[in-house]
């Protein structure tokens, strides 16, 4: 759409502005700490272009990737996950379902994910946090992990919100 409007409309020597996104959810490249990247549904898609770079850029910080959602059905990067955790030996995946149905014979963890981080012990005070995702998860895992050592300055987040239905012209 953009590029046929571009072709058709816009004439030569014409001013466009644009205004890209303008967000704080983006890799501290500044830190060499471990990185718990968490997300819940969609919000794997921001992580995903994180991690991505960093396998791109051979930025080999420790990554503990916990992806969480309700069925198996619904870890729609599982097998991505999957092949980054079984090649990249600095990247650990923990997908987490929070109600599994009987036809998935799941057998790994289960719960929410924030809670699969704790169960882990691991050390948070030495750890980065991104977590992407529902407003709930981020809002009780930014509670949780601070408890737990986190420092605050060290949580990232990206909270996925509804937009407010619009009627329909």
């Amino acid at each position: 759409v953009f590029t046929n409007y571009v072709a058709k409309e816009l004439q030569e020597k014409a001013i466009m502005r644009l205004e890209a996104p303008m967000g704080s959810f983006f890799l501290r490249e500044d830190s060499d700490k471990p990185i718990i990247f968490l997300a819940t549904g969609t919000g794997i898609a921001p992580i995903k272009g994180i991690i991505e770079h960093m396998l791109h850029n051979n930025i080999k910080r420790d990554i503990s990737l916990y992806f969480g959602a309700r069925h198996l059905e619904d870890l729609y990067l599982n097998d991505l996950c999957e092949k980054w955790a079984a090649f990249t030996t600095h990247l650990s995946y923990s997908p987490v379902l929070s109600k599994p149905q009987k036809s998935d014979n799941w057998l790994g963890k289960t719960g929410y994910v924030q809670d699969a981080v704790l169960q882990d012990n691991l050390d948070l005070s030495a750890y980065q946090v991104y977590a992407c995702g529902s407003p709930n998860m981020i809002d009780n895992a930014r509670v949780l992990f601070i408890k737990n050592g986190l420092p605050e300055e060290e949580f990232f987040s990206d909270a996925f919100t509804f937009a407010t239905p619009r009627p329909a012209n």
